[in-house]
């Protein structure tokens, strides 16, 4: 006889109910993330429309239109870097409305995944209010819209990120293959990603968690996270040898790019990366706040924060674009994606005026640069 207490149907949840509610969850999230990308779709019509084009999008028009010309033979890969911004921009047809409406697209779905994140561990207002740094300031308006490359590297950037805590801190093996895989999306977008990967490296023995702390697990941790990355590099070096003749091909992968060019002396150039780094995370007093949460619930993990930062630096000397506009995006998203891994609900009124206190100081004194400029009077 059955137990009085047995209920008269299975309550499990069928194999085929579970995939139709992921996929539903899954349409739901891709439509937030459009509707994010809306508004900064509309400035990027009108912006094209008042005769306002960013350099870095006329300069991947050129790329794709130069690649395209090389034929069936691929001869066209040696003007094919960074591969994912250069195959977007030759299947949209190269113009750079169809890039900046991508660029709109990716800085939705980052958004929305940053959103959906901060939803689970603050309210939704808490979570409206670190979101306006981002959402309500013209200067990222203008970065959301016309920087496709710099915003697609960020968003995988942001995951690799938060991979490489959980992985490192939190001893969750799946944020390591996140982190790598997610590295080497990032390096078809910007090289720069090398050096993120390197200085994560650098700073997993500093982190890691007890249950690796083996003999042997610095060499695993860096094999997790570079290993992807590495054969992405080498890859597409192959390819470019192979079928263009060139080696490594054009470094011009961005307009200002000057790699290794050290215009002012190794030391100088040095010492502007620091200026110029150090300003930007001025401009951004949450990530002076998810470091002080590290610390108080986890000291161990808060050297990551300082990872950022000392790769912004290297890239910077190194003669990688990232100008203020994107320091201060990558510096927000970061942050934003530590409080969603270790905030709580007690530090939501302290984190509500620290994010409007970074919104004044954003409007007031805006990231300095001169294409914003002339976007903003042409558009705004």
């Amino acid at each position: 006889m059955a137990s009085a207490v047995s209920p008269p149907f299975p309550t499990s949840t069928s194999p085929a109910s579970t995939r139709t509610s992921g996929r539903r969850r899954a349409w739901r999230h891709r439509g937030a993330d459009l509707l994010i990308a809306l508004p900064l779709a509309a400035l990027a019509v009108w912006a094209q429309h008042r005769g306002f084009s960013d350099p870095g999008l006329r300069l991947l028009e050129q790329r794709a239109s130069l690649a395209r010309t090389g034929g069936a033979d691929l001869s066209g890969l040696r003007y094919g870097y960074p591969p994912l911004p250069t195959l977007v921009a030759v299947v949209s047809g190269g113009s750079t409305l169809s890039l900046s409406i991508a660029t709109c697209v990716c800085t939705g779905i980052m958004l929305g995944y940053v959103a959906r994140r901060l939803l689970q561990r603050v309210s939704a207002v808490t979570t409206v209010a670190l979101l306006l740094p981002i959402c309500a300031v013209p200067v990222m308006w203008y970065a959301g819209s016309q920087l496709f490359a710099p915003v697609a590297s960020l968003a995988f950037l942001a995951v690799a990120l938060d991979g490489f805590v959980r992985f490192t801190a939190h001893g969750e093996t799946e944020g390591g293959f996140v982190a790598g895989l997610a590295l080497a999306m990032c390096l078809c977008c910007d090289p720069g990603a090398l050096v993120y990967g390197l200085v994560m490296c650098a700073f997993a023995p500093l982190i890691r968690h007890s249950r690796y702390r083996g003999e042997h697990s610095v060499m695993a941790i860096d094999t997790v996270l570079l290993f992807p990355i590495a054969a992405v590099a080498v890859g597409w070096l192959f390819l470019e040898w192979k079928f263009a003749g060139t080696f490594p091909g054009s470094l011009d992968y961005e307009a200002g790019a000057r790699l290794l060019a050290f215009p002012s002396g190794v030391a100088d150039t040095m010492a502007a990366a620091i200026r110029s780094a150090g300003t930007s995370l001025i401009h951004v007093p949450l990530y002076a706040a998810a470091a002080v949460i590290f610390y108080l619930l986890r000291p161990a993990a808060m050297a990551g924060l300082l990872l950022p930062v000392c790769a912004v630096i290297v890239v910077l000397w190194l003669g990688f674009v990232y100008g203020p506009p994107v320091a201060y995006l990558l510096f927000t998203i970061l942050a934003l994606i530590t409080i969603s891994e270790t905030a709580s609900r007690r530090f939501e009124p302290a984190l509500a005026a620290v994010a409007l206190g970074q919104l004044a100081l954003v409007l007031a004194w805006p990231p300095a640069s001169p294409y914003f400029s002339e976007w903003f009077r042409l558009v705004i």
